[in-house]
């Protein structure tokens, strides 16, 4: 009996221990079928990739099974693969697997992505970043990459202001967005407080716990400016949590844009008899105004497109206060199809300075 009692009792163990094996197995990333990103499984077959196509991009996914900010990166990666592989071939490593492929790559941290061009590692970013930064790299990098989305500006305009949402446990890296913009930097609600610091903008603000996160401020300078994160933080506490590098606008495709001081701009008017266009509120129209300039203020020139669609093909020139509003209402034209503007780059500050002819209204009205 107590012989019987001992061949069960060691069964059991053995089937619980065989059960645990099979569960944990089943909780290592396996790529789906189909898939984007291929697993390499060995050294060799790292050598014979790099080997067979030197001149193209290759992006490597340096992953363990244990670790949680790798599960989160991994579908978003394979979207990625799918979306970007004409340009890039992209591959997975279990550092765990093979620990020769994690020190060449110099792994200090997972995830970690490697960008491989002529068996040169050009980039690579540590922790989980927006799709954006991954997509970005890939057009910079790829030959086949397309530089429009290089330097395209993160986020969107919403009523004349650019909107970027990130969380706060997400490295955002850099952030781009176009002189002149005022920018919105939409931090989502995370379980934990903490603060956020842009000292060349004069920022500190900080959220409480399970509160989304509001900055907004005007990219006035081309240029590169870190963000600080105090609190629980993906680089750590009190660490760079990221950079807005603002650009210089540029038009695409048919679209002219280009910017003119004031002697520029004024002898431009006179030969080309332009639509002057003031983006500026209604009491700074009415307070002084270039000679024959129509209002529509910023916020609302989205909504009143249809008042000027009969200058999409003729000379438009903007203007504000000092050049920066009037940088985005040239975006918002120029994604509305309108095709030749040009942008007092001083604004009417510069138009005064100069002591060029204004016009007052002292009417009362706001439209």
């Amino acid at each position: 009996m107590k012989k019987s009692f001992v061949f069960i009792l060691i069964f059991l163990v053995y089937l619980a221990a065989g059960l645990s094996f099979f569960a944990c197995a089943g909780e290592k990333a396996v790529p789906p079928a189909g898939s984007a990103v291929k697993t390499i499984q060995s050294v060799d077959e790292f050598k014979k990739i790099i080997e067979s196509s030197p001149h193209r991009l290759m992006v490597f996914d340096l992953y363990a099974d244990w670790c949680a900010p790798c599960r989160i990166l991994s579908p978003l990666l394979e979207e990625i693969a799918g979306e970007n592989k004409e340009k890039a071939d992209f591959y997975k490593i279990d550092i765990d697997q093979l620990r020769q492929l994690a020190a060449v790559f110099r792994v200090s941290g997972i995830p970690h992505v490697a960008f491989l061009k002529n068996k040169t590692i050009v980039y690579a970013l540590v922790g989980v970043r927006p799709k954006s930064v991954y997509v970005r790299a890939i057009n910079q990098f790829s030959e086949k990459g397309n530089e429009e989305l290089v330097s395209k500006p993160d986020g969107e305009i919403v009523n004349g202001v650019r909107e970027i949402q990130f969380k706060a446990d997400i490295d955002p890296h850099s952030i781009y967005v176009f002189r002149g913009e005022t920018v919105k930097l939409i931090i989502k609600k995370q379980p934990f407080p903490f603060s956020v610091h842009i000292p060349d903008f004069n920022i500190s603000k900080a959220a409480k716990e399970n509160e989304d996160l509001e900055i907004t401020f005007k990219v006035k300078k081309i240029g590169v400016y870190p963000i600080f994160c105090n609190g629980d933080c993906p680089a750590g506490d009190g660490a760079l949590h990221g950079k807005i590098i603002v650009m210089q606008y540029k038009s695409k495709g048919e679209a002219q844009y280009k910017e003119l001081a004031a002697e520029e701009a004024k002898t431009f008017i006179k030969k080309n008899n332009p639509l002057i266009l003031d983006v500026r509120t209604p009491r700074e129209y009415y307070s002084e105004h270039l000679p024959d300039a129509m209002l529509i203020p910023l916020q609302q020139l989205a909504e009143r497109i249809s008042e000027i669609e009969n200058y999409k093909d003729k000379e438009i020139l903007i203007y504000c206060r000092s050049g920066n509003r009037s940088t985005v209402a040239g975006e918002i034209l120029i994604k509305n199809g309108f095709k030749k503007i040009y942008n007092l780059r001083d604004g009417i500050l510069g138009w005064m300075k100069n002591r060029f002819d204004i016009k007052r209204e002292r009417t009362g009205i706001i439209i």
